[in-house]
């Protein structure tokens, strides 16, 4: 069975959140004059840390 979330979550939590991360993305590439390429890999880096597995402890964020 695959988690999905309800309509709420995605109204009130999820596009919301989506939307935070994609100014704060902007706002890193006008701060450091880089190219969109670049927070693109920072992305796929958290990204690829969320996908393995959790590490012992649970909930930490070892990408951050």
């Amino acid at each position: 069975m695959t988690w999905q979330p309800t309509q709420e979550q995605v109204d009130k939590i999820i596009l919301p959140g989506m939307q935070d991360i994609a100014q704060q993305c902007a706002g890193y590439i006008n701060e450091l004059k880089c190219p969109p390429e670049f927070v693109a890999v920072m992305l796929r880096d958290i990204a690829d840390a969320f996908e393995g597995p959790l590490p012992e402890g649970g909930g930490d964020c070892s990408c951050c």
